[in-house]
């Protein structure tokens, strides 16, 4: 099947009534589809590419071709490999261990607290506490908003409730297979 075709079906699932014109909301779904993977800004410019002159709320088809074919054959916006994603999220390891330290209070014994009145816990080796990647993403790079970064660790692979699993999660964060 040619490249248009394939890219012209995709295009189709998302089309508004039969008009060969889709709605610009959903060029970013599109093109991430496609196993493209560009940043925000990235995306912002193929969006004014593919709208050109016109400040329209859709996008057609023939300009969406023209597109969406020269980045898929440049090879533009490739996506990272498991791998490659999971060294990025063992960097958030502390001191360089493949886990992460937390303290947590002690109970309390009869005889009052015990120490400092706290406890040093490690977590499994290739996790990540909900808290620590919730404050990740809403803080750092192209942080979401409060409500999409929880929305997304609501779908996350857990070791347990509060420990999310870097290498399931590196597996799903990488993009589907390229579109070629």
């Amino acid at each position: 099947m040619s490249l248009d075709k394939r890219l012209t079906e995709v295009f189709t699932f998302f089309q508004d009534k039969d008009k060969n014109v889709v709605s610009v909301k959903d060029i970013p779904t599109i093109i991430r589809t496609l196993g493209l993977v560009p940043s925000e800004a990235e995306m912002r410019k193929t969006v004014a590419a593919m709208l050109g002159d016109e400040s329209a709320d859709t996008v057609h088809l023939a300009a969406f071709l023209t597109i969406a074919k020269k980045l898929i054959l440049d090879r533009r916006f490739p996506g990272s490999n498991k791998e490659e994603v999971g060294r990025a999220l063992a960097v958030l390891a502390k001191e360089g261990r493949n886990y992460l330290e937390e303290t947590h209070p002690k109970p309390e014994s009869k005889g009052g607290v015990y120490g400092d009145g706290k406890k040093t816990v490690f977590r499994p080796a290739g996790s990540l506490s909900r808290e620590d990647l919730l404050r990740l993403l809403t803080c750092e790079g192209e942080a979401l908003t409060q409500d999409e970064a929880e929305e997304l660790i609501l779908s996350l692979p857990m070791k347990d409730s509060d420990l999310v699993d870097l290498d399931q999660y590196a597996a799903q964060l990488v993009p589907p297979a390229p579109f070629l």
